[in-house]
């Protein structure tokens, strides 16, 4: 799973998960890269973002899209009111993600998406919410990735209307004839978790 989303939301976890079962044994890997699941031997993944694996099943459990900034860089150079706002701004892309410079939103007419440009990206979630606190620009985050800084006075969402449910948080495993038992209890109970934390 991605290292911010399994530090904030995953870890917390653990703990509940291993007393709950007893004779399960959790290798944990935080990667903001998409790891091969079969080559790496990994049993189930959390992915944030669409999903685009044949070889894999997945079951989304969340949307939690948003759109931030601090005041003082928004105070600096004006605050976005529709995504088109977007393209005469500094925004962090974070490249961990294929449609990376591509931000989703959703209109009236449907789903769209605008291409974003910025002098920051990365392939980690943590450099980019630390741009964004550094008043460097806009970042596009799964709300989990920001449970902290959404509480902090200098940072405020934008475009709130237009990124209803554009990023999704799923559980993904390797397409088997057999998924083992193990697999099926964990990601029942992840299932349930993670939605109480969002």
């Amino acid at each position: 799973m991605a290292s911010t989303f399994g530090r904030l939301h995953i870890l917390p976890l653990i703990p509940e998960l291993l007393s709950l079962y007893h004779g399960l044994e959790v290798d944990l890997i935080l990667s903001d890269f998409v790891r091969d699941m079969v080559e790496d031997r990994i049993d189930l993944a959390i992915r944030l973002g669409p999903v685009d694996e044949g070889d894999a099943v997945a079951r989304r459990v969340a949307g939690t899209p948003v759109c931030v900034g601090s005041r003082r860089y928004f105070e600096r150079r004006g605050t976005p009111k529709i995504p088109a706002d977007l393209l005469d701004h500094n925004c962090l892309i974070y490249s961990g993600l294929r449609e990376s410079a591509n931000w989703p939103f959703v209109g009236s007419n449907g789903p769209f998406s605008v291409s974003v440009r910025g002098n920051l990206s990365s392939n980690s979630i943590e450099t980019i919410r630390t741009g964004v606190l550094a008043d460097l620009g806009i970042g596009f985050f799964a709300k989990v990735s920001l449970v902290d800084e959404l509480a902090h006075p200098d940072v405020t969402t934008i475009l709130d209307d237009f990124v209803k449910g554009v990023r999704d948080v799923s559980l993904v495993w390797p397409k088997r004839r057999f998924v083992p038992t193990r697999v099926r209890r964990v990601t029942d109970f992840f299932a349930h978790a993670i939605p109480k934390r969002l």
